[in-house]
């Protein structure tokens, strides 16, 4: 039967509102003032390292007067994806600095020659959840992969989720890795790091979300749900799963079948399939409405 939207008594309620946390991950800082130029010993801690020509233009396309700075390699005329991107950034009046290969080595051996220094993300819309007939949240409770959370993140753009949820410690953060990887799809989904994820959890139950726990332990299948209208998947690490704290979390824990059970699906796979029987889910209910 499809749960209404009448939430059942919160098991860990709290009338603090959740912790917010700094974006970034693991990338180098000081406490020189923001408005620093980027060098190569040196980007301001606020700052996102972006690498991979699908996601550089992708932030060219969204965010251009967020920029703070634009590095190609040295000999990048002989490319001709570099070259597009030297001449987009010309007609946006964003100064480009070529450096060494050697440099932009730094930000990981895929940079493909390039490198985007950018101010400011995607920003969580707490309050504005509520105005939703239809929602997608995450929660992903210690993915370390910088790989499986790029992924996640490009997967969660495209079904159109409204923000992702990751721990302050033990997990990957923005890195210029995940930026390639996600192909863009970190300039247009939420990333919100918090040293909490129960206020979140309630907060967003009181907006009407349930909340789905993947997980071994799980007794019903995915498929064999009938998904509400607003909702949030947790997802645990690559090797341990979720914490206990997280599981408490969840309205139920369910398990995406599989024929074997000597090995388990990459986090970033299990996600897509959960994300995809939601927007799937949620068009069957939208055409039935009209129907």
């Amino acid at each position: 039967m499809k749960k209404n939207n009448a939430r059942p008594s919160g098991k860990n309620s709290s009338s603090q509102r959740p912790q917010h946390g700094r974006g970034g991950g693991g990338r180098p800082h000081s406490p020189q003032q923001q408005n620093s130029q980027p060098r190569a010993d040196y980007i301001p801690r606020d700052w996102r390292v972006v690498i991979g020509t699908h996601a550089i233009n992708e932030v060219l396309s969204v965010r251009p007067s967020k920029v703070k700075g634009f590095w190609l390699r040295q000999g990048w005329e002989t490319s001709g994806d570099l070259r597009e991107m030297n001449d987009r950034a010309q007609k946006l009046r964003i100064k480009v600095d070529v450096k060494s290969e050697q440099v932009l080595e730094k930000f990981g051996p895929s940079q493909q020659g390039a490198a985007i220094f950018v101010d400011g993300a995607p920003e969580l819309d707490l309050a504005g959840l509520e105005n939703l007939d239809k929602s997608i949240m995450l929660i992903l409770d210690g993915i370390e992969d910088p790989h499986n959370l790029g992924a996640i993140l490009r997967t969660s753009w495209l079904v159109g989720a409204q923000g992702v949820l990751i721990p302050e410690d033990r997990a990957v953060g923005l890195t210029p890795t995940v930026h390639k990887v996600a192909c863009g799809g970190v300039e247009h989904v939420p990333v919100e790091e918090t040293t909490n994820f129960s206020n979140y959890a309630e907060e967003l139950k009181k907006k009407g979300y349930w909340i789905y726990g993947l997980s071994p332990r799980g007794k019903r299948s995915i498929f064999d749900l009938e998904l509400p209208d607003k909702v949030v998947w947790a997802i645990g690490s690559e090797d341990k799963g979720m914490r206990v704290t997280t599981e408490r979390l969840c309205d139920e824990l369910v398990v995406i079948p599989q024929a074997s059970s000597s090995a388990s699906y990459n986090a970033s796979v299990a996600t897509a399939m959960a994300l995809t029987e939601t927007l799937r889910q949620h068009a069957a209910h939208g055409n039935r409405k009209k129907s």
